[in-house]
Parts: structure tokens; C-alpha cells; sequence
């Protein structure tokens, strides 16, 4: 496997169900390409902080304290 495979195969690769046969061609060209390495970590990393973004419900009684507090504050703005 070459680094343009490793580049094409990237996505099927950082999938959870990649094939195993896959997984084992790519971590062999990863252990001797520096430079896939990088490319595959990065987009791990990416992939690690959009995951982290997602919204996250906040309970109704948080909700609606924040709410108070920022309508309190905006209330001395415009004071």
C-alpha cells in the first residue's frame, strides 16, 4: 500500500467497522511513512473535535437559571 491508498482508504479506515484486512495494510504503511501518520492523526483529531461540538441539552432548571442571570445582566446594560 502506497501513501495515495492510505489517503483514498482513509475514511473506511477511521470507520468502527473498518475490515481487518484493511486496518493491517494501513497500520503497516503507517509504521514506516511519517508522513501518513501525521495526515491520519490529524484527521482523527478533527474528527475528535467535531464530535466534541455537538450540542449538549441543558436540564430545564439550568435553562432557565442561565436565562434569569442573562436577562438580569442585560437589564443593567440597559440600565
Amino acid at each position: 500500500m502506497d501513501c495515495n491508498e492510505v489517503l483514498e482508504q482513509l475514511a473506511d479506515y477511521l470507520d468502527d467497522d473498518a475490515r481487518e484486512e484493511l486496518c493491517r495494510a494501513i497500520e503497516a504503511h503507517l509504521s514506516r511513512c511519517r508522513d501518513c501518520r501525521v495526515e491520519v492523526d490529524t484527521v482523527r483529531k478533527t474528527i475528535v473535535l467535531y464530535q466534541v461540538d455537538q450540542e449538549v441539552p441543558l436540564p430545564p432548571t439550568v435553562s432557565a437559571g442561565l436565562q434569569a442571570a442573562l436577562s438580569k445582566e442585560y437589564r443593567k446594560i440597559d440600565s
